[in-house]
């Protein structure tokens, strides 16, 4: 494989409920993306990814991330990172007064 560059504006585009998301790679053994969710906002519920590690981070502003099978709310601030176990249900939400960024990496686990 060969290395590859995304310029800003190249990411494939989506929304994923109110959430609009930026997919830079997808392949076989990671997905990286970069979502922006607006003040009161909620992403939709990702239903998670069996047998793979998946991660949060907060650019900037800040999320409540919601891991309904768990039962458990996590408020994350700028610079907050979370791990979501393997299949794990989520989705977040904006609690606060300007535009939330974050990045999320998705990979199998070994």
């Amino acid at each position: 494989m060969e290395a590859k560059v995304i310029r800003k504006g190249e990411a494939k585009m989506l929304m994923e409920g109110e959430e609009f998301t930026q997919i830079y790679f997808h392949t076989d053994k990671l997905i990286f993306s970069v979502g922006n969710l607006l003040p009161g906002h909620k992403s939709s519920l990702d239903k998670g990814h069996k047998d793979a590690d998946e991660f949060c981070y907060v650019i900037q502003g800040k999320l409540v991330m919601h891991l309904p099978g768990l039962d458990r709310y996590y408020l994350l601030n700028e610079g907050d990172a979370i791990l979501i176990p393997p299949g794990e249900p989520h989705y977040t939400v904006n609690p606060g007064e300007e535009k939330a960024i974050s990045a999320w990496v998705c990979a199998p686990t070994l």
